[in-house]
C-alpha cells in the first residue's frame, strides 16, 4: 500500500470520527447557553393568525404553549368554538367534537406537547369543565415541565461539552508537534509504526466518544412515553373540580390520556365503582403514577378534599427531579473521568504524540 493511500485512510478515519456526530467545529468550541438548554429539533408548521415570526426561529422552553394556548383561551371566551378556534390560533383541523387533530398540532407543538393539549381538551369535553381554564392550567403545567427539561440539559453540559472538546486532543498534539519543526503527517502515513499508531488512536478517540455518549444518556435518563405525571396531575384537579367524583374523575383521565397510564387508570376506576379497596384497586396502575394514587387515597377512604394533596403531589414530583437532574449532573461529571483517562489521553499520546516523535528522531538521525 503506497504512502498516499495510507494517507487518505487515516485522513477519513480522522474525519468520521470527528464528524460523525454531526456537530460543526464552532458548535463544539463556542457553545452558547441556547445550544446548551434546547432539546433537539422539531418539525414546525407557521400557524395561522401569528404572523411576523422569522422562519427558524425558535421561542424560549414551553413557549409556544403558552402563546398558542392564550390565544385559544381568548377566541373561545370570545365566543368560538373550539374547532375556529383551533384553526385561527394554530392552523390545525378540529373534529366534530371540537379535539384538535393532533398530528397537525405535533407540528406546532411537538408530539408532547400536543397529546397533552390533546388530552385536556378531551377531558373538558367529557366532564363539562371550562375548556379555556382547563387548556390554561394544562399549558402552565407543561411551560413548567419545558422549563425543568431546560434545567436538566443546562446541568448536564458541562461534562457534555467536556467530553466533545476531547474529542479533539489528538489533532491538538499532532498541531503542536508541527509548530515545533516535526512533520508528524510523513510519520503517520508512512505504513509503519506511525500509521499503526494513528490508526489505534483513532479507534481509542472513537470508542471513549461512544462511552462518554452513553454516559450522558444514562445521565438525562429514558423519556417516558405517553402523557406527563404533572399533566395528569393537573387533569385530574379539573375534573374533581368540575363535580366529577375520584372514580369518574380517574375514568375520564385515563380515556383521555390513552396508553398504558390511560388503561390503568380505567381500570382503577372501573373497580372502585365495583366496591374494591383503594389499595386492591390501584394495584393495577403503573408505578409512575404512585404520586397520584396517594393524593387520591384520602379523598376516597377518608372524604378529604383532594385539591391541596394534588398540588402537594405536584410539588413532591418537581422536586423529586430537581434532585434527580442534580445528582445525575455530579455523578456524570466524575463519571466522565474514565473514557478521558482510559480513552481520549491514551488518544491523544497515540495520535499527537508518536508520530511527532518518530519525526523528530528521524529528523535527528538524518542530521
Amino acid at each position: 500500500m503506497t504512502a498516499g493511500a495510507v494517507g487518505a485512510l487515516v485522513a477519513a478515519g480522522g474525519w468520521l470520527l470527528l464528524a460523525g456526530g454531526g456537530r460543526r467545529v464552532r458548535e463544539v468550541l463556542v457553545l452558547d447557553e441556547a445550544a446548551a438548554t434546547r432539546g433537539p429539533a422539531r418539525p414546525t408548521r407557521r400557524p395561522l393568525g401569528r404572523p411576523g415570526r422569522r422562519p427558524g426561529s425558535r421561542p424560549g422552553p414551553g413557549g409556544d404553549v403558552r402563546v398558542l394556548v392564550m390565544q385559544v383561551v381568548a377566541l373561545l371566551r370570545a365566543g368560538a368554538s373550539p374547532g375556529v378556534a383551533w384553526s385561527r390560533a394554530a392552523g390545525v383541523g378540529a373534529g366534530l367534537t371540537g379535539v384538535p387533530d393532533q398530528d397537525g398540532l405535533a407540528q406546532v407543538l411537538g408530539p408532547r406537547h400536543a397529546e397533552a393539549v390533546v388530552a385536556a381538551t378531551r377531558l373538558a369535553l367529557d366532564v363539562g369543565a371550562p375548556l379555556g381554564r382547563v387548556l390554561e392550567e394544562v399549558a402552565g403545567t407543561l411551560v413548567a415541565e419545558a422549563e425543568a427539561t431546560a434545567d436538566r440539559d443546562a446541568a448536564l453540559a458541562a461534562p457534555r461539552t467536556t467530553g466533545q472538546l476531547l474529542v479533539w486532543l489528538p489533532l491538538a498534539g499532532a498541531l503542536l508537534g508541527w509548530g515545533l519543526g516535526a512533520d508528524p503527517v510523513a510519520s503517520a502515513t508512512d505504513g509503519g509504526v506511525g500509521t499503526a499508531s494513528v490508526v489505534l488512536g483513532l479507534v481509542m478517540a472513537g470508542l471513549g466518544r461512544v462511552w462518554a455518549d452513553r454516559l450522558v444518556a444514562a445521565a438525562r435518563g429514558p423519556d417516558r412515553p405517553g402523557v406527563d405525571l404533572m399533566v395528569q396531575l393537573a387533569l385530574t384537579a379539573a375534573a374533581l373540580r368540575a363535580g366529577a367524583g375520584v372514580p369518574r374523575a380517574l375514568e375520564a383521565v385515563g380515556a383521555a390520556i390513552g396508553g398504558a397510564d390511560g388503561d390503568g387508570l380505567v381500570r382503577a376506576a372501573r373497580a372502585l365503582v365495583l366496591g374494591a379497596p383503594w389499595d386492591r384497586a390501584w394495584a393495577g396502575v403503573p408505578a409512575a403514577l404512585a404520586p397520584l394514587g396517594r393524593a387520591l387515597a384520602g379523598a376516597w377512604v377518608d372524604g378529604a378534599s383532594p385539591s391541596e394533596a394534588l398540588r402537594a403531589a405536584g410539588d413532591e414530583v418537581r422536586l423529586r427531579r430537581r434532585v434527580t437532574t442534580r445528582h445525575a449532573a455530579a455523578r456524570l461529571g466524575v463519571r466522565m473521568v474514565l473514557p478521558t483517562g482510559l480513552c481520549y489521553l491514551p488518544a491523544f499520546l497515540l495520535v499527537g504524540l508518536v508520530p511527532v516523535l518518530l519525526a523528530l528522531g528521524i529528523d535527528l538521525l538524518a542530521g
